[in-house]
C-alpha cells in the first residue's frame, strides 16, 4: 500500500498542469476539452468558481494561476496588453505563455515586447469556437506561430495538439493574418452585411443560401467588439474590404446598365445578345 501511494504521489507531482486566464465562452470550451488530458486551473476578473466547478476545473486567483509553468491567455484582444503588463513580473523563469487571439501579428508582437526574455512564447489561433465545436474539437484546425520558444517546447505543444486530434498548421504571424483577411475578416464582413439586411431562412432555399444563413447564425453571438477587432486590428483587412466593396459596386452598376427587351438583351454599349429564353411582351 505504501509503495502504491508513493507511486500515485509521484504521478501527481509530474502530471502536466496549465492555467487559463480568462474564463469567457472560449476559455470554458478550452478548459472543458483540455481538462480531459491535463489538470486545468482557471481564473477571471469575475468570480466564476461555480461555472468552473460545473465542468470539473478549479477556479483560483490570478496569483495562484501564475504559479504554473504553462499559461494560456484567453482574453479579448483589446485586453491583451493590459493583462501582459499585469503578469509580466509574476511569471516564473521558463514559463510558457500562449495566447488564443484570432490575429497573430498583434498578439505575437505584444507578447514578445512585454514579457521577459526568459519566458517562452507561442502564439496560437484555434480556428473554432463554442458554436463550431460545441461537443468535440477533433478534426478542427489550430495555427501555431513560434514567437520565442525552444524547438523542444514547440514540438511538445505541436505533439499535444495532435494528440487532441487537431489539424496543426505551423505558420508565421504575417502569413496567418494575410489568410485571415480572406477567411475571417471577409467572411464576417459579408455575414454582418447579410445580418443587417435582415436575411432569414425561407422554404424555397438553395444549398448556397442555406450556407449563407449558417454563416449568419454562426456569427450572430459574436460581440461588436470582436467584429471590430477582426476588422481593424488586422492590417490586411481594410484593403480586402475595400476591394470587395468596390467589386460589389462595379458588379451592381454593370447589372443595372443591362436593358432587357422582348427581342434580346442590350448592354450599355448598344450591342445586343439574344437570349435562348423567349420573352413575351
Amino acid at each position: 500500500m505504501v509503495t502504491i501511494n508513493k507511486i500515485n504521489i509521484e504521478r501527481e507531482k509530474h502530471k502536466m498542469k496549465a492555467s487559463i486566464i480568462g474564463f469567457g465562452n472560449f476559455g470554458k470550451l478550452m478548459a472543458k476539452q483540455l481538462s480531459k488530458r491535463i489538470d486545468i486551473l482557471v481564473t477571471d476578473v469575475l468570480d466564476k468558481s461555480k461555472e468552473a466547478k460545473e465542468i470539473g476545473v478549479k477556479f483560483v486567483s490570478l496569483d495562484d494561476a501564475l504559479k504554473e509553468k504553462i499559461i494560456i491567455l484567453s482574453v479579448p484582444m483589446e485586453n491583451l496588453v493590459e493583462i501582459l503588463h499585469k503578469i509580466k513580473g509574476k511569471l516564473k523563469p521558463g514559463t510558457l505563455v500562449l495566447d488564443v487571439c484570432s490575429l497573430k501579428i498583434f498578439s505575437a508582437n505584444a507578447m514578445r515586447e512585454i514579457l521577459p526574455k526568459n519566458i517562452e512564447v507561442i502564439a496560437t489561433h484555434p480556428l473554432f469556437g463554442p458554436q463550431s465545436a460545441p461537443k468535440s474539437i477533433a478534426g478542427m484546425k489550430i495555427a501555431l506561430c513560434k514567437v520565442r520558444a525552444k524547438n523542444k517546447t514547440f514540438n511538445l505543444v505541436k505533439k499535444f495538439c495532435n494528440s487532441l486530434k487537431l489539424k496543426v498548421i505551423v505558420t508565421t504571424p504575417e502569413k496567418h493574418d494575410k489568410e485571415m483577411a480572406f477567411s475571417q475578416a471577409l467572411t464576417h464582413f459579408i455575414g454582418q452585411v447579410a445580418k443587417r439586411t435582415n436575411i432569414k431562412r425561407v422554404k424555397l432555399s438553395t444549398k448556397t443560401f442555406d450556407d449563407l444563413i449558417n454563416i449568419i447564425e454562426t456569427i450572430k453571438n459574436d460581440t461588436s467588439a470582436l467584429f471590430e477587432n477582426i476588422q481593424t486590428m488586422n492590417i490586411f483587412a481594410k484593403d480586402m474590404r475595400k476591394k470587395f466593396v468596390n467589386e460589389a459596386i462595379a458588379l451592381d452598376s454593370q447589372l443595372n446598365n443591362i436593358q432587357i427587351d422582348c427581342k434580346g438583351v442590350k448592354s450599355k454599349n448598344g450591342k445586343s445578345r439574344i437570349r435562348k429564353t423567349r420573352f413575351s411582351c
